[in-house]
């Protein structure tokens, strides 16, 4: 936990030191959380599992619940991928929801390694697997998602980023963010995803 709290302030330090605005750290949100819009999301172009690019464009519509990760992550990310499992159990079919996974080493986490990955956790289709350039992927995180992001070669933990879990409004809106390894907080995501596919646009 040091370790990881050390890396962070290192990655924020380093940001700071290169002219960028530091990372907006965000404390829990109150319970009722869909009462404020956090930002508006900016687009971006990944590539998904199958091998089609994804765009915010693509996810207009949806109520979406995203999450970074990687495949060989030893830390917390297989407990983010049981979560977001459960979360697809628990919402069914319904086609107006998606789950959004993007990695965090691209450089492994190719289309077909995200296949691999994605069957374990058996993922539908509503559960995108999205990877690309890195520099992608970082600006995602650290300024789209304002999440933090920092990579330490030759560590345990090679990669750091957030275990939130970032909800989304089917206008591109962040309407809340949950911390993706505590069990409780999953009550009160399936709950506010049933709140926002029911409110009209």
């Amino acid at each position: 936990m040091l370790r990881r709290l050390a890396a962070l302030l290192l990655a924020i330090l380093a940001c700071v030191a290169c002219n960028r605005d530091p990372v907006v750290m965000l404390d829990s949100t109150p319970p009722d959380q869909l009462a404020r819009t956090f930002w508006p999301l900016a687009d971006f172009s990944l590539t998904e599992r199958s091998g089609q690019v994804v765009t915010l464009g693509d996810l207009k519509g949806k109520v979406w619940v995203a999450d970074f990760f990687y495949s060989t992550c030893p830390g917390p990310c297989p407990m983010l991928s049981s979560r977001l499992s459960e979360l697809q159990k628990a919402l069914g079919g319904d086609d107006r929801v998606r789950l959004v996974s993007i990695s965090t080493d691209p450089e492994k986490d190719t289309p077909e390694v995200l296949r691999q990955y994605a069957a374990k956790f058996g993922a539908t289709e509503r559960w995108l697997f999205l990877t690309g350039p890195k520099a992608a992927i970082k600006s995602l995180a650290f300024d789209n998602f304002k999440l933090p992001f920092s990579e330490q070669p030759g560590t345990a933990e090679p990669i750091i980023h957030s275990t939130r879990l970032i909800l989304i409004d089917s206008m591109g809106n962040i309407r809340g963010l949950y911390e993706g390894t505590e069990a409780g907080n999953s009550e009160s995501l399936i709950r506010d995803i049933r709140r926002l596919v029911d409110l009209k646009p």
